[in-house]
């Protein structure tokens, strides 16, 4: 039973200690007038605009996206 418990907080204590902790964005990272903008842009759409409107209306972004058509 002791046996049991020890490799059980083995490992709970190794996974904490391995899994990557997040990085946060630091306040001084973000654009303050782009993010500013793309709040005003959702703000604008209609609640019941479908997914597939508010791409004919909002510009391609996210991780992937060429820096040209953002």
């Amino acid at each position: 039973m002791a046996g049991v418990l020890v490799v059980v907080l083995g490992g709970v204590l190794a996974w904490l200690l391995l899994t990557p902790t997040k990085s946060r964005a630091r306040p001084e990272d973000i654009d303050a007038e782009e993010l500013a903008a793309a709040e005003q842009e959702v703000r604008d759409l209609d609640a019941f605009t479908s997914p597939e409107d508010a791409d004919d209306h909002l510009p391609d972004w996210g991780p992937g996206v060429p820096k040209g058509r953002r």
